[in-house]
């Protein structure tokens, strides 16, 4: 069984505003690409990926988008702008919003533990893990494992809601370092923080135990549906739609190899869902204007985009968001990560500009380079002129 490994925040690929020139040669006369897909090709090129995806949005409108190359090893067939991309760990953002809208309805709140959610579950209540708290788990501070034997909740044969329990059961037999005063909250214990694909999974079972429904039902029913995401699933998109899908890609001895490569979907509330770019935006655009007013169809209070946006003091992680400083921006930029080493994307949201963007690719972390590249190429080339600023 492959574990995969998913991004860290703190691994983010410094993006500043300088572009790096990319040259293809004619005679001694260095060429600067005079297209976006231009860009995107010889970036791909140069870094031998299969394919490449970039491009930006305001809160309203996705106003570029292109794709290069291919969507499988062996294939002629051309990577496209409509097809899914693997999302990774920017599936976690989605599952803290969906634990806010749950908080929103009276559900929980935001210091509730593991403790008072599974009240009649012994293995937790009698865990020293039990006074973990929602807002503990969502920053990564709850001190939990940053992955568990993820190979011992992957039989198909057992309904995935039991596996996500075994897995939080498995968390709760484990040993329990000692506590430090935290930042993240007045009377509550802090472990530090610790990046934790369990921690998210965790949320995903919290969001199970209380509406008694798979957190697949309910990111379909609760963000996909009102957002108009039709392309979204999870797992590995082309066992799920079919040959004519991506693949994601290995590169042993520099040959490009497609894989069907994916964690346990027990995992699914950390990371794995995939959506074409199109309905990534859709989602993407809610945390940019950062008002339910704005997105009435998610019921999402002021409130709780507040929350989802504050990291804990002294750290640097939100609600699935990682906050951080450009000269491009303004104001802060939530930005995150995902890959499930055979896939990558990365997303930059800048709300006091109302812009955001991002970049993917159909290979693994070797392409996090690139997109950053791509992104830079954006910064500095494309420009944006948004009548829909964020306020």
């Amino acid at each position: 069984m492959q574990v995969s490994f998913f991004c860290r925040p703190r691994l983010w690929v410094f993006l500043g505003l300088m572009a790096s020139s990319i040259a293809s040669v004619r005679g001694q006369e260095p060429q600067v690409p005079e297209t976006f897909e231009q860009a995107l090709e010889a970036l791909r090129s140069k870094h031998n990926l299969p394919g490449l995806i970039a491009g930006q949005f305001d809160t309203q409108r996705l106003l570029q988008v292109q794709a290069v190359g291919f969507r499988r090893s062996g294939s002629r067939d051309p990577l496209l702008a409509e097809h899914p991309m693997h999302l990774g760990s920017c599936t976690k953002s989605m599952t803290a919003t969906l634990v806010a809208m749950a908080i929103d309805e009276g559900l929980l709140t935001w210091d509730s533990t593991l403790g008072e959610v599974f009240a009649s579950d012994a293995k937790v209540t009698g865990s020293d893990w039990a006074n973990v708290t929602i807002r503990q788990m969502m920053h990564h501070t709850s001190g939990a494992p940053a992955n568990p034997p993820w190979a011992q909740f992957a039989d198909p044969a057992r309904p995935i809601r039991e596996h996500r329990r075994d897995a939080l059961h498995w968390w709760m037999e484990q040993p329990c370092e000692p506590k430090q005063p935290t930042t993240d909250s007045p009377g509550f214990d802090s472990h530090g923080f610790l990046y934790s694909n369990l921690g998210y999974m965790a949320l995903g079972g919290v969001l199970e135990e209380i509406r008694q429904q798979d957190w697949e039902e309910q990111i379909r029913e609760r963000l996909f549906s009102p957002l108009g995401m039709r392309s979204a699933g999870f797992g590995i998109p082309s066992k799920v739609l079919g040959d004519k899908a991506p693949w994601g890609h290995i590169r042993p001895v520099g040959l490009l190899v497609a894989v069907e490569r994916d964690n346990p979907l027990a995992l699914g509330p950390a990371g794995t869902v995939y959506a074409s770019m199109e309905d990534w935006v859709r989602y993407l655009q809610v945390h940019l204007r950062r008002k339910g007013s704005d997105t009435p169809v998610l019921k999402l209070s002021a409130e709780s985009f507040d929350r989802l946006h504050q990291p804990a003091l002294g750290e640097s992680y939100a609600g699935g968001w990682n906050v951080i400083r450009r000269g491009w921006s303004a104001g802060p930029i939530y930005t995150h990560n995902g890959s499930n080493t055979v896939w990558y994307c990365v997303v930059f949201l800048a709300p006091a500009e109302g812009r955001g963007i991002f970049a993917a690719s159909n290979f693994g972390l070797d392409a996090a380079g690139p997109c950053d590249e791509a992104l830079q190429w954006m910064l500095k080339n494309l420009p944006f002129d948004s009548e829909l600023k964020s306020p």
